[in-house]
């Protein structure tokens, strides 16, 4: 009897060990990652300029133009310049991201409301910010920059950095 417990602990052992899947790069077991986009993009996707781990992404940030203040973003509400939010095909929407400039290492909270336009990704952009988002990483006079996208969460509400 006690050899058959023992048999059954083991054999069920790995089985306990996969039951929660933590990733290395994220304190969660949530991928946030949008599957379904990054096969349907697969070929624009940049290799060359564009890493994917699993919630966390590597590649050029830009940021958008100050005359798409007002437009309808893909949840549904009004691009504001002053908000931080941000347009990814890589992460699902109402996505929160870390967005780390990779030149000055500043770091900026943003939520993922729309979709950018998928030949983006052959230019190895991964990410469009608001104009206050860009502003807060320091870039927005060069227009664009290497950043790391890291997902922590979801949320309907926009960072208040």
């Amino acid at each position: 009897m006690k050899f058959k417990n023992i048999f059954l602990i083991l054999l069920l052992s790995p089985l306990f060990s996969m039951a929660q899947n933590v990733y290395s790069n994220t304190f969660t077991t949530i991928n946030f990652l949008d599957s379904n986009a990054i096969i349907k993009y697969q070929k624009k996707i940049d290799t060359t300029r564009i890493t994917i781990e699993v919630n966390r992404v590597t590649g050029i940030a830009s940021f958008y133009s100050a005359y798409l203040n007002g437009t309808l973003t893909s949840t549904g509400e009004r691009y504001r310049n002053k908000k931080y939010t941000a347009a990814c095909n890589l992460f699902k929407l109402n996505t929160l991201v870390r967005v780390t400039n990779k030149q000055n290492g500043s770091t900026i909270l943003v939520r993922i409301n729309d979709r950018m336009h998928p030949n983006m990704l052959k230019k190895g952009r991964v990410i469009d910010l608001s104009q206050s988002a860009a502003k807060k990483l320091f870039f927005k006079s060069t227009g664009v920059v290497e950043v790391v996208v890291e997902a922590i969460g979801f949320s309907e509400i926009n960072p208040e950095n």
